[in-house]
């Protein structure tokens, strides 16, 4: 089913997406997969491959947002609900250079290379596709609480397994590092956020004995540490919001976006 409505997908872009649109970004994809030739005994899973990649791996211009997820937008008011949460999921995928565990009838547990994470897969030719300890670039979809493939695979030859571990353990420790700085940036917005809590509460109790004293000499003192407490408060905020604005620039333009590219352009 997964499959059936990614090759609908693929007619989609078919029938409403520029040819030289496509065109262009073939070429941009070539540049690291090399020459797709019609010839080519493995030209219809290559070619499914570039496809993945462009509705997957590409970004609308100026956006955050894939040329899938962009599809999705623009036609919320004429898909039908099932067809619009299956597009969802597939835009949801994660590709990987996959390392099989463990091969069961129905099923195929991997392990992630890029994330040290295993995803069991379900899978009814698992038996006929797989052996274990198989390398190969693919990519899973989450739907309805399990994992699929998408059906479209490239296996590597065990004499480029050493090579391949190489690279990925780079792309592994540089995303770790992009964890870890993550990880400091949120404990520092949570610290803050409650300094600037802790202050506005302040600024409350100082109001309200404000409000109960009469013209006098300590409500004047009063009023200069309320000042100074929200003076205080302002350059909180700015502060907090600064942080915010770094953690959600490193989650989005970081994380996501590069971390992706890096890994689309290892794979291909």
């Amino acid at each position: 089913m997964l499959k059936e409505n990614l090759e609908q997908l693929f007619e989609f872009i078919a029938q409403h997406i520029p040819s030289e649109q496509i065109m262009e970004a073939k070429g941009e994809y070539q540049k690291t997969t090399g020459e797709i030739y019609e010839d080519d005994k493995s030209y219809d899973t290559r070619m499914a491959l570039f496809l993945e990649w462009y509705l997957l791996d590409n970004y609308v211009s100026g956006t955050h947002n894939t040329i899938l997820e962009n599809i999705i937008e623009e036609n919320q008011s004429t898909w039908t609900h099932d067809r619009l949460e299956i597009c969802k999921d597939i835009s949801n995928d994660v590709q990987a250079l996959f390392e099989v565990k463990k091969v069961r009838d129905n099923s195929v547990t991997v392990l992630d290379l890029f994330k040290d994470e295993k995803h069991i897969i379900d899978e009814e030719d698992s038996q006929l596709v797989f052996r274990k300890n198989d390398i190969f670039q693919g990519r899973i979809v989450p739907h309805h609480d399990k994992w699929h493939f998408t059906g479209y695979f490239c296996f590597h030859p065990t004499k480029t397994h050493r090579y391949i571990r190489g690279e990925v353990k780079k792309l592994f420790l540089l995303q770790r590092s992009w964890q870890k700085e993550l990880a400091g940036l949120e404990k520092e917005l949570s610290k803050k956020q409650k300094v600037s809590l802790k202050n506005s509460k302040y600024i409350e109790k100082i109001k309200s004995k404000i409000g109960r004293r009469d013209f006098d000499a300590k409500r004047e003192r009063l009023i200069k540490e309320l000042l100074s407490l929200e003076e205080n408060g302002k350059e909180m905020e700015i502060s907090t919001q600064k942080t915010g604005q770094k953690i959600d620039q490193l989650k989005i333009e970081t994380i996501k976006l590069e971390g992706r590219r890096l890994i689309s352009e290892l794979i291909n």
